[in-house]
């Protein structure tokens, strides 16, 4: 394992371990984050979904109230960076943002929604409100091996 990873697993396990946050990629959804790990080069997390009425946008499209259990996969990838508040991967996959006032901002727009609204229009929606904050906030730390 390397050191470097492992130290960054380390904050981002105290940073973001247990916790809500919003994830997006190709789609979005709440999500709570478990079992922080690093593997190797890279550090890996399970997520689960935390259902919420309106929201399952994009990929994530589900009726509602929902016809199955919550989501549940694993994520992970080399690099990563994160912030206080955010992690994401480095070449422009998947993301979690786990301010609380974003997460509040996203469900308050997925209430307002309607059955029927369009999945990928609320994706879109997601992404502008995700965009706004990221301007609004500090910039993430790249989370790096050595020998890169």
């Amino acid at each position: 394992m390397d050191s470097t990873c492992a130290s960054h697993c380390e904050v981002l396990r105290a940073r973001f371990e247990g916790r809500e946050a919003i994830y997006v990629e190709k789609g979005a959804l709440r999500v709570r984050v478990t079992n922080i790990r690093s593997e190797g080069l890279s550090v890996r997390a399970n997520v689960e979904e935390v259902i919420t009425p309106g929201l399952g946008v994009g990929f994530f499209a589900r009726t509602h109230p929902p016809t199955t259990g919550p989501l549940r996969w694993d994520i992970g990838g080399d690099p990563t960076s994160y912030s206080d508040d955010s992690w994401s991967m480095g070449y422009g996959g998947w993301a979690l943002y786990f301010d609380p006032e974003f997460i509040q901002a996203v469900i308050d727009f997925s209430a307002r929604r309607p059955n029927d609204a369009d999945p990928y229009e609320g994706y879109v929606a997601v992404c502008d409100m995700a965009l706004k904050r990221i301007l609004m906030r500090a910039p993430q730390s790249p989370c790096l091996p050595e020998a890169m």
